[in-house]
Order: C-alpha cells, then sequence, then structure tokens
C-alpha cells in the first residue's frame, strides 16, 4: 500500500505540465470531478506546480442548459493543448491515465527538440 507522501509527490509528479484545470460538475452528482479536484488542490500539488490554475463551476442542475450538460473538465498542458473529458465516463484513476498519456508525449517532444517544457 502507497504511503500518503508517495501518493501526494505522485499526484504533483503527474500535474507538473498542467497549467489549467476548469472543472464543471453538480456537487450532487460529483463523482470523479470532486476526487480530482481534491487531489489537485492538495498541498503537494500546490508547491510541486504553484503556477496551475484551478477553475470550479458549480451546474446547478435544477433547470434549464445546465440540467442537461454533463460534469466536465478541460485541462490545458505547457504546449497550449486543452484536452475536455466528460466525467460522466471516467474515474479518478481514468482521469489521470489520461493526463500520463500527454505527459508522455510532452516528454517525449522535449526529448527530441532538446530542451524540456519546464
Amino acid at each position: 500500500m502507497c504511503s500518503l507522501s508517495s501518493q501526494t509527490a505522485t499526484h504533483a509528479r503527474r500535474a507538473r505540465y498542467l497549467t489549467k484545470a476548469k472543472l464543471e460538475f453538480s456537487p450532487f452528482h460529483s463523482g470523479s470531478a470532486l476526487g480530482f479536484l481534491t487531489q489537485l488542490n492538495s498541498k503537494g500539488v500546490r508547491e510541486a506546480v504553484p503556477k496551475l490554475e484551478v477553475t470550479v463551476k458549480r451546474l446547478r442542475g435544477s433547470s434549464g442548459d445546465e440540467a442537461a450538460r454533463n460534469p466536465q473538465m478541460s485541462v490545458t498542458f505547457v504546449d497550449g493543448r486543452e484536452v475536455l473529458l466528460d466525467l460522466t465516463e471516467y474515474k479518478v484513476k481514468d482521469l489521470y491515465a489520461e493526463i500520463e498519456v500527454q505527459t508522455g508525449r510532452l516528454e517525449l517532444e522535449a526529448m527530441r527538440r532538446g530542451k524540456p517544457w519546464i
């Protein structure tokens, strides 16, 4: 079993190439959104990625357009690429897996150009 400090370090490592994270969700049906938000706002991630901009929009979900919208998350990486994820389809571990795919892409690009992103 992982210790709390190793989990925090893992979350910080995964988030190091993020510049923005925007979450839109209903607090009554938060699922993975709330778990992911908690990890992004953890002390370890905040210390490792101080420039990470986290925005939260709570959907009312009672009537109108917001009620029909699924919870979603948009993450922007250091190269400007934005990835939009429908949070009804993902668990927290799946969100991090998608971020890891993008992190691997960025690390490969950094190796090819011989210059780190951060």
